[in-house]
């Protein structure tokens, strides 16, 4: 996981450098870390989530965030929380079920760059969203390892 991370990080540094003249978007989303069987509700991050949410943080220290945007849940602010700290910013929420203001929030992020915590069964269908076709499946309960990284040239994805 480590390494594919470190690839995606590279590649979405290349593409960060090379597009200086139109306006880049970069929209960066992760599934909130593991969660804790506090309250069945709204859980907090399990320890293991709250060091996932650490090395988050560091995987993406050296990158400037304009915004932060998570669900109403404990969970997925607590994932960004640590980056959004780090790069002096609050995080907004959102409501993944809401298309419209999903869409207002990546509109209000052209040219910027933008995290959005969701989801096992949100951010998959988001990313697909917003590349244009259904490439990826709902994520396993299990599955905490995948930052989906896209950037846009203008309205092209890169």
């Amino acid at each position: 996981m480590k390494s594919a991370l470190i690839i995606l990080f590279s590649l979405f540094c290349a593409v960060n450098t090379s597009a200086q003249e139109a306006a880049v978007s970069k929209i960066i989303l992760v599934r909130q870390a593991e969660k804790a069987t506090d309250d069945p509700r709204d859980p907090s991050l399990s320890e293991k989530g709250k060091q996932r949410a650490v090395l988050l943080a560091g995987l993406l220290k050296d990158v400037p965030v304009d915004a932060f945007y998570a669900t109403p849940y404990k969970r997925t602010t607590e994932t960004i929380s640590v980056l959004a700290k780090a790069n002096g910013k609050e995080t907004s929420k959102y409501n993944p079920m809401d298309k419209k203001g999903i869409s207002a929030l990546v509109q209000a992020g052209k040219g910027k760059t933008i995290i959005i915590a969701g989801h096992s069964n949100t951010i998959p269908p988001l990313v697909n969203s917003l590349i244009g076709k259904q490439e990826y499946p709902l994520m396993d309960d299990n599955d905490y390892g995948k930052i989906w990284i896209l950037v846009f040239k203008g309205d092209e994805l890169v």
